[in-house]
């Protein structure tokens, strides 16, 4: 079995995705751009780091030497999921990351046939709402052919607060138009088209608010779905105010075992039939951590389908709703 490098490791989501792999009995090479904390954090645990940042290509090769999956969870991934995906396709390493930006999809999208070619494989968003909500449509369509589909609505709720780099990466992406799909096309969707959903948590339906996910991306591609919306609606403090770089690094494990997630699916029918499938989950940044180590680990094990890929698609809807996987509540 070859090597797993965790890049961002010393981030907040990185920390907790490390930990849970060394809890689990994974080895793994920690690596990013954060020299001071990296030590730090690999002294603790005792892993192997190395510490290198994304501007020069060879020395990302050098580094990705002996190493077979990468999991990237250094945000903004607008600054790093490019370099480290064209890396892995140099070098033959299976890449995943922790992304819930729509640029990484379009950018691995754009890469499946070189990533193909190179038997590597490219999977972003492992184990966050991605994997969830990929595998929470694979459920609400198993005995739905597409063809009868008029629609999807995707729809999350979060509860609790963000992490200090998942609030200013929210922040930075609010400048971009919000999207939707229509007709097998991303177009703008009008930021006030607000709309009530129900998630089955005992609030009844509740206001819920565009928001651009990578899902536009993922459920299109992957179950050819011509029409996609996605929303989110907010409790607690998820979306701060205020100097966001004056925020801690994340919830504690306290407020996150208080902020449970929650997700549903409206599948809208060609004859009008409307199917609804929602789930509880464990909090986001805990869905993230747990189900990364999970997909770094069947990687490990050899479950790889090659070229741009799902959680969802490589591993069955049983990965994040199966009740082996703890993740659902």
């Amino acid at each position: 079995m070859g090597k797993l490098m965790i890049y961002g490791a010393a981030g907040y989501t990185g920390t907790l995705i490390t930990q849970h792999a060394k809890a689990t009995g994974m080895h793994a090479v920690l690596a990013g751009r954060s020299g001071e904390k990296l030590l730090s954090l690999a002294t603790t645990l005792d892993f192997p780091y190395q510490h290198f940042d994304l501007t020069d290509p060879s020395t990302i090769d050098a580094n990705l030497a002996d190493i077979s999956v990468l999991l990237n969870c250094a945000g903004p991934f607008a600054a790093t999921a490019e370099p480290l995906i064209k890396a892995c396709i140099r070098n033959g390493v299976h890449y995943l990351d922790t992304s819930a930006e729509l640029d990484t999809y379009t950018l691995a999208a754009q890469s499946d046939l070189e990533a193909q070619a190179s038997k590597t494989m490219i999977l972003p968003g492992c184990g966050g709402s991605v994997a969830l909500f990929g595998c929470l449509v694979s459920r609400a369509l198993e005995n739905i052919p597409p063809t009868d589909v008029q629609s999807v609505d995707l729809a999350l709720h979060v509860s609790g607060s963000m992490s200090r780099g998942s609030a200013i990466t929210a922040a930075a992406g609010s400048a971009s138009p919000t999207l939707q799909r229509h007709g097998g096309k991303l177009v703008t969707h009008e930021p006030s088209a607000t709309t009530q959903l129900d998630f089955n948590d005992g609030r009844g339906p509740v206001p819920c608010f565009p928001v651009t996910l990578p899902d536009l991306i993922t459920i299109h591609k992957f179950f050819n779905i011509e029409n996609i919306r996605t929303f989110a609606n907010v409790s607690g403090t998820a979306f701060p105010d205020g100097d966001l770089y004056d925020l801690p690094d994340g919830p504690a494990a306290e407020e996150r075992e208080r902020s449970p997630y929650h997700a549903v699916v409206v599948v809208t029918l060609k004859d009008g039939t409307v199917e609804r499938t929602s789930v509880r989950t464990v909090n986001g940044y805990d869905l993230v951590a747990r189900a990364s180590v999970e997909a770094v680990r069947r990687v490990m094990g050899g479950e790889v389908l090659m070229g741009f890929q799902t959680s969802a698609t490589v591993f069955g809807e049983g990965f994040v709703l199966g009740g082996a996987s703890r993740l659902v509540r």
